[in-house]
């Protein structure tokens, strides 16, 4: 008995396994920048911490910046609709381990309208900041 690669009924089998392996590397990619740039923000509402929701992780080059020069800066932005949603300004910044293994010397610039705080990459960061 020979089966046959090209037949029809092969065919359609044969475009199915190549749509699912498109669709599992599409999701790879998507599990990857989910874990390596984005970073969960918390609020303390004076018995514990409410999730408000995630943000992207921006890499900012230090000359483009006005800094200097330099390595990269990691920078976050707390969007206004988390700010409304806060019942405190006590945030707790949860990035994956993944991004804290791999820039675990470096330094983030937290920022909340026009204020900004430097910290260091930690596994959790609580940190008080105004929006303003």
């Amino acid at each position: 008995m020979r089966i046959e690669l090209l037949s029809p009924e092969n065919m359609i089998w044969m475009q199915a396994v190549m749509w699912l392996f498109v669709l599992a590397g599409l999701l790879l990619g998507i599990l990857h920048y989910m874990r390596f740039h984005m970073l969960g923000i918390y609020n303390w509402d004076g018995r514990k911490y409410h999730f408000l929701g995630q943000v992207r992780i921006r890499t900012v080059r230090r000359g483009h910046m006005g800094i200097g020069k330099g390595d990269d800066t990691c920078v976050i932005k707390i969007p206004e609709r988390m700010w409304d949603l806060s019942y405190t300004t006590r945030y707790l910044l949860v990035p994956s381990k993944q991004f804290v293994h791999r820039n675990r010397n470096g330094s983030l610039l937290l920022k909340a309208g026009k204020e900004t705080v430097w910290l260091p990459i930690e596994a959790k960061m609580r940190q008080d900041i105004y929006y303003r």
